[in-house]
């Protein structure tokens, strides 16, 4: 599997990222990793625990519908491969304080992050 970096642009910045996944038993480990496009040091780091299916697999890494309190719609499809989601990601990572690059932002508990930002993480949590 290629660890090729993706661009994406928000605000006119420019930034680079990329995601890596991995299967720890029955749980599905996400990895997501953003970096300033001119800077590969001090990134964005998300860690996503959730579980995984021998035959669905990672619920994450293809798609799976979750609902939103922060939206109008009460369902959506979050694939953390869209650009949309990275977006969410980098929104959030500045709104924590990673906002020049020049410090590391851990996020050990991606799913807690992701019911700050109004998603009902309840179906993919992992039970292990």
């Amino acid at each position: 599997m290629s660890n090729k970096l993706r661009s994406i642009a928000i605000e006119g910045v420019d930034y680079k990222y990329t995601l890596l996944m991995r299967v720890e038993g029955q749980t599905c480990v996400h990895e997501l990793k953003i970096f300033l496009k001119e800077s590969k040091i001090n990134p964005l780091h998300i860690r996503i625990r959730t579980w995984d299916d021998p035959i669905a697999g990672c619920p994450l890494n293809s798609g799976f519908i979750l609902a939103n309190s922060r939206n109008n719609m009460p369902d959506e499809v979050y694939n953390l491969n869209h650009p949309r989601r990275v977006r969410e990601w980098i929104l959030y990572g500045l709104s924590r304080g990673w906002w020049d690059g020049s410090k590391t932002v851990v996020i050990e508990d991606g799913l807690a992050a992701m019911q700050e930002m109004g998603y009902e993480i309840e179906r993919v949590q992992s039970s292990a």
